[in-house]
């Protein structure tokens, strides 16, 4: 699969909104493949909104590459909040999924559901990308524990069945 592309349709006279989102979108799409795959499959416009500033863009979705441009596409869906929940988003400080559960982010389905599907995974950073050191070692602790917890099962298991008992 090739990676796909992320357009700014103003370029550098893009709004800072539209900068923003055009660049968590790289970084995704270079970080993370099922990110990048996310884009790749996502076809259709979904408007992001800074409601207390007024301030709209429009992702358009397809062939390969997502174009960023200022202005809302009527009848898209929308992700709307003020305009440093968006930031808080696009900055990947919380994910999209969680501002929406936070209801800090409000959704307006649309026409195309599935292409705001498409674009809050695109948008979302995984939690181990911005939780802390003590968070990720804690994580990291419970993993180990339940891989030794699983082997010392499997080990039980084995023994028992070399021995002929029946578990």
């Amino acid at each position: 699969m090739t990676r796909p592309q992320v357009v700014r349709a103003a370029g550098d006279e893009a709004s800072g909104l539209a900068s923003m989102i055009a660049d968590l979108l790289e970084q995704n799409i270079g970080d993370f493949p099922l990110r990048a795959r996310a884009v790749a499959l996502t076809r259709g416009d979904v408007v992001l909104t800074a409601s207390d500033q007024d301030l709209s863009v429009t992702l358009q979705f397809g062939e390969g590459r997502v174009i960023v441009r200022d202005g809302a596409v009527p009848g898209a869906p929308a992700l709307a909040g003020t305009w440093l929940e968006m930031a808080r988003v696009c900055s990947g400080q919380i994910s999209t999924l969680a501002a929406v559960r936070a209801r800090t982010i409000r959704v307006t389905p649309g026409h195309n559901p599935l292409a705001l599907a498409g674009a809050g995974f695109a948008l979302s950073v995984p939690p181990s990308f911005y939780e802390g050191d003590a968070a990720r070692r804690a994580r990291q602790r419970r993993a180990t524990l339940i891989a030794l917890a699983l082997a010392a099962g499997v080990l039980v298991v084995l023994l028992a069945r070399r021995r002929g008992v029946r578990i």
